[in-house]
């Protein structure tokens, strides 16, 4: 049984890879009612997968349809809540603006809106590394130390991909509409900026990330790279997920 009591947290994207370990680290964590947004909350295929993700913890789990692409979805889903943390949005390299960056632009403006209707408190998006990281070379910092005054710069000389985009302009339009509330309906803002994430899935299926280790692990990798890049444990930024709403 869930304490009525305590603050619902409502978190979107939760079959997804990021998300079903974000949802489940709520609910281990036992401070909240946790309500998690899916595309069709009567897909048995993704219920039997959440169920057998989250054992016990499933029963505690309030699940609601929401499309990003749909902003009164995300506003049904999201009223009532104290905290919001917005993971939903769409992960492949290779696709067009419209397959990857309307999504990621309109869904968190949609979750943002939603926060302001249903007045919450805190809303954690997950953002990237690769928000800050697609400098131009012309703007690198010369000390190698990457901070939050830095972005990626969209339209770079050297080019940038449609998903490093997306991600940062959805975190840009994210700051800039709480900026631009009214000051007694403005909502604490925090995001994540993990690195490339790896580790053990949730659900079945590979995904990008996945993908990525089983192309290297299965030889279809046609050639492995020198490239050198930043990475973190799903598990450690599921943690840090739990952490910006509490801390």
């Amino acid at each position: 049984m869930v304490d009525a009591e305590l603050p619902i947290v409502t978190i979107t994207g939760v079959t997804g890879y990021i998300g079903a370990h974000v949802c489940l680290r709520y609910l281990q964590d036992g401070g909240f009612r946790v309500r998690g947004t899916v595309r069709d909350k009567t897909n048995p295929e993704k219920l039997a997968q959440l169920q057998l993700a989250f054992g016990a913890h499933f029963d505690k789990l309030e699940l609601v349809n929401a499309d990003l692409l749909n902003e009164q979805s995300l506003v049904d889903a999201i009223t009532g809540s104290t905290y919001v943390v917005h993971v939903a949005s769409p992960f492949f390299f290779g696709g067009t603006e419209d397959e990857v960056i309307k999504p990621a632009v309109q869904g968190t403006l949609a979750a943002m809106k939603a926060c302001q209707v249903a007045k919450v408190k805190r809303c954690v998006v997950t953002s990237s590394g690769l928000s800050i990281l697609m400098v131009s070379e012309a703007n690198r910092p010369a000390s190698g130390l990457f901070n939050e005054s830095i972005w990626s710069e969209p339209d770079r000389p050297e080019g940038i991909d449609t998903y490093s985009k997306s991600k940062v302009l959805a975190e840009r339009a994210a700051w800039k509409f709480v900026e631009d509330l009214p000051a007694d309906e403005k909502f604490e803002l925090v995001t994540v900026l993990p690195a490339y994430v790896m580790g053990p899935p949730l659900m079945h299926g590979s995904g990008t990330s996945i993908g990525f280790l089983q192309a290297l692990m299965t030889g279809k990798m046609a050639t492995i790279g020198s490239d050198c890049a930043p990475h973190c444990d799903v598990r450690q930024a599921a943690e840090g997920h739990l952490l910006a709403i509490k801390n």
